[in-house]
């Protein structure tokens, strides 16, 4: 009679011998939409890619969202790890919560094995776990310039390897050690519609041609069971258009071309304009503040300024200060990660310089704060809040713009800057008025992992200039919106 203990060594030696068994066996993975754990479902295109990740040394993926790619390849991480001796998997993905995201999956899939079956990890850490029983390891890292520099593998995962910042840094870093080894190279991801030649983009094409070592998998929105038109719809129905093709695309053609768009702000201006770039000039702010607050010109006597406010809590965005002159000329600017009370410090300081009607955002957190702060600095010269429908209230402070009103502003901006009745001193500025897009049919926006901190704050103070009354007085004025 076999016993239970031989029961489950045949069990273990079937799965160290076949991944697809231990796939379709004992693998167990989160179903975030019915909010329970469920034995992995065998749809055939899976049960293909899984025999694809056990022939190719070099994959890489195109795929629509939510298809069960990312269960998939770490429980082939795992099963890498844990039946094969001395195995180190590295994980990349294009932000650390996003490689820690891996880590976990990896960790919820062991620990939902059997016990004759399960490793006890050690180390078990957000970002590394080790199976001691085989000397194995997974790591997962952010896609850093560094990442994966003087390091070995024997699995290497770039998960969203479309949008890694160092995509072709981290690539050239390990290909030596995929290279002259046996080592395997799996990229897979989303598209990003608004970028063209990314190094995901360059490397699918070339499997395409037939060139280079790369087998490549495309995998649309449909191939998974229960999608039809009907779910599409309904799942992309709130996206624009250029999004719903990133993440949902039908064909290999429409995750690889780029939305149709154009710039929002002339391109030929901007050019002219990077001519007239400006060094800062030595100022008592710059040794105070640092070099993130620039003072292109000294205020003249008699001349009108204006200054605004972006704030931001120094965490993700930077905050951003414009003062322009009456002729819209920038003449300083401050740009710096720091609290929203220390950018008021720095609002007060410029607007104390040059005399300035100024304003500010004070949409989020940061802004209530930055607020309080300028009430005790008790600023001058303050501009009145404005109201929702355009118009201004001399009795309070602070800009609560919304969606509506602020793309007022930008087709504003966009029209002094074909009109050259700005003139942006500060490069960065002008980098980030180069990339804002208008994707067909939509409203302008930022492209993806671009900024729009410069582009608010300018366009809303050269609206101050061109809408303000006297200096202690307050005009009231309202608009359509285009």
């Amino acid at each position: 009679m076999t016993t239970d203990t031989e029961k489950e060594l045949t069990e273990y030696f079937k799965c160290e011998k076949d991944f697809i068994y231990f796939l379709t066996h004992y693998a167990r993975i989160q179903d975030r939409a019915s909010l329970s754990t469920i034995q992995w479902i065998a749809w055939p295109y899976l049960v293909w890619v899984a025999r694809q990740l056990l022939d190719k040394r070099f994959l890489i993926i195109g795929k629509a969202r939510q298809l069960g790619i990312s269960w998939l390849i770490c429980i082939y991480c795992v099963w890498m790890a844990k039946f094969h001796q001395n195995a180190k998997v590295l994980m990349l993905s294009k932000k650390e919560d996003d490689a820690f995201d891996l880590i976990s999956k990896c960790k919820f899939i062991n620990s939902e094995l059997p016990t004759f079956m399960r490793s006890d990890l050690d180390p078990s850490q957000r970002g590394f776990i080790g199976f001691p029983e085989k000397s194995s390891e997974i790591r997962a890292y952010a896609s850093t310039e560094d990442a994966g520099r003087s390091t070995d593998a024997t699995v290497v995962v770039s998960d969203e390897w479309e949008f890694h910042p160092y995509a072709k840094e981290n690539f050239a870093a390990l290909k030596p050690t995929v290279s002259d080894g046996n080592a395997q190279f799996i990229g897979m991801s989303t598209a990003d519609k608004t970028k063209l030649d990314t190094f995901f983009k360059t490397i699918y094409k070339r499997a395409m041609a037939g060139e280079g070592n790369f087998f490549r998998i495309f995998l649309p929105w449909f191939i998974r069971p229960g999608r039809d038109r009907e779910w599409y719809d309904r799942e992309t129905a709130d996206m624009p258009a250029h999004q719903r093709e990133g993440e949902y695309p039908a064909t290999e053609q429409e995750m690889l071309s780029t939305v149709k768009s154009r710039r929002f702000f002339a391109t030929e201006c901007i050019e002219h304009m990077y001519s007239d770039v400006s060094q800062p000039i030595p100022h008592d702010l710059t040794e105070q503040f640092g070099s993130s607050v620039k003072i292109y010109k000294l205020p003249v006597v008699g001349r009108r300024y204006f200054i605004f406010t972006d704030p931001s809590d120094g965490k993700e965005d930077p905050h951003v200060i414009i003062v322009i002159d009456s002729t819209g000329e920038e003449v300083a600017e401050s740009h710096f990660k720091t609290t929203a009370d220390e950018c008021a410090v720095r609002h007060d300081a410029l607007s104390r310089l040059y005399g300035a009607l100024n304003g500010y955002e004070m949409n989020s957190r940061a802004g209530g704060i930055f607020s309080e702060k300028i009430k005790e600095l008790d600023t001058p010269n303050q501009i009145g809040f404005l109201r929702t429908d355009g118009t201004l209230d001399p009795k309070k402070r602070g800009w609560w713009t919304g969606p509506k009103i602020g793309m007022k502003f930008w087709w504003m901006l966009e029209e002094a800057v074909r009109l050259y009745q700005v003139k942006p001193r500060s490069k960065e500025c002008l980098d980030e008025l180069s990339g804002i897009i208008v994707p067909e049919g939509e409203d302008p926006q930022k492209a993806r992992g671009g900024h729009d901190d410069y582009i608010d704050a300018f366009s809303r103070v050269w609206y101050m200039a061109q809408k303000h009354g006297i200096i202690g007085e307050v005009k009231a004025f309202s608009f359509k919106y285009r």
